[in-house]
């Protein structure tokens, strides 16, 4: 039985370091990074993303 918890515990951890990594290295202070751009479609009823420089 702990060995089951030890193994869920340690996929949970990559998993939460896994959606930390990209977060971490958008804060980078990169000024030539793309980001990403949303605004509402009012034609289309709903949200219109993009990448910009």
């Amino acid at each position: 039985m702990k060995t089951k918890q030890l193994i869920f515990s340690g996929i949970l951890a990559f998993a939460g370091l896994a959606l930390l990594a990209p977060g971490v290295a958008s804060a980078a202070p990169y000024h030539h990074q793309k980001h990403k751009v949303c605004k509402w479609d009012a034609r289309h009823h709903h949200r219109v993303c993009h990448w910009v420089r």
